[in-house]
């Protein structure tokens, strides 16, 4: 759709990137709000953000380079190259996730806590990325020929000049909502932010998975992508979540 927002001299900043980095800072700046109300010292939050902007992008395309790897074969440097899209947010979740675990040991918190802290940060960030795969035309839907579509032109990742279901429309649309959800349903146990989070979303990537028309790989060798394999195991986490967490009242 437009996936150079602009150029320093002959640079060019890809519009993807920028989503990104300001997805990234609205989360933060979300969840130091949330850290003052959970009893949490707001610049806890950044250590968390920087921990998500580090972990989150190694795993997030470590992810895509599993999932693809026939891209990467004749080049592997271009594992590097990010400015045009190529992140799996499954990934970056996974590995952030483990370094939330060691920064919860080192802070003397539980776990949960922090994970509750950061779901509508993650979900807001995540929304505002996915403006990144409209403008880069990555993770694009399936041909439609209904009146909700989108139309990429030459050069994006998506096939140019046909109408598409907007399946990165609905990635945006879904998170915003999955924020608001998760900001305002109060929390009565350890846990319950986040366990919403992975349900809701996992809930619905199942669903979107189905209009998409890029590859995602095969989950396992079965008949699911990637993608709904691991919603599936989103919705197991969920459930694992709330069992841990129901009998631990919030601090």
């Amino acid at each position: 759709m437009h996936p150079v927002l602009f150029r320093l001299g002959d640079f060019p900043v890809a519009t993807y990137g920028v989503c990104f980095g300001v997805g990234l800072f609205a989360g933060l700046l979300l969840a130091t709000v949330r850290a003052r109300r959970d009893g949490i010292p707001g610049d806890w939050a950044w250590d968390l953000g920087m921990l998500a902007m580090v972990f989150g992008v190694i795993g997030a395309r470590l992810e895509y380079v599993r999932t693809h790897p026939a891209a990467f074969l004749e080049n592997p440097a271009l594992v590097f190259a990010l400015r045009d899209g190529g992140l799996v947010f499954y990934g970056g979740f996974a590995l952030t996730l483990a370094a939330y675990v060691v920064y919860a040991r080192f802070r003397g918190l539980h776990f949960l806590d922090l994970t509750d802290l950061m779901a509508p940060s993650v979900a807001l960030g995540h929304a505002i990325g996915r403006v990144g795969c409209i403008a880069a035309g990555c993770c694009y839907g399936r041909p439609t020929d209904g009146w909700w579509q989108l139309t990429f032109p030459g050069g994006s990742v998506a096939p140019a000049a046909v109408a598409l279901v907007p399946t990165q429309v609905h990635e945006v649309l879904a998170n915003l909502a999955i924020s608001a959800t998760l900001w305002v349903v109060p929390r009565r146990f350890r846990g319950q932010r986040f366990a919403m989070l992975l349900a809701l979303y996992g809930s619905f990537r199942f669903v979107n998975e189905l209009f998409r028309s890029d590859n995602r790989g095969s989950f396992l060798g079965t008949s699911l992508s990637n993608g709904q394999g691991t919603a599936l195991l989103f919705l197991v986490a969920a459930a694992v979540v709330v069992a841990i967490g129901r009998g631990l009242p919030p601090r």
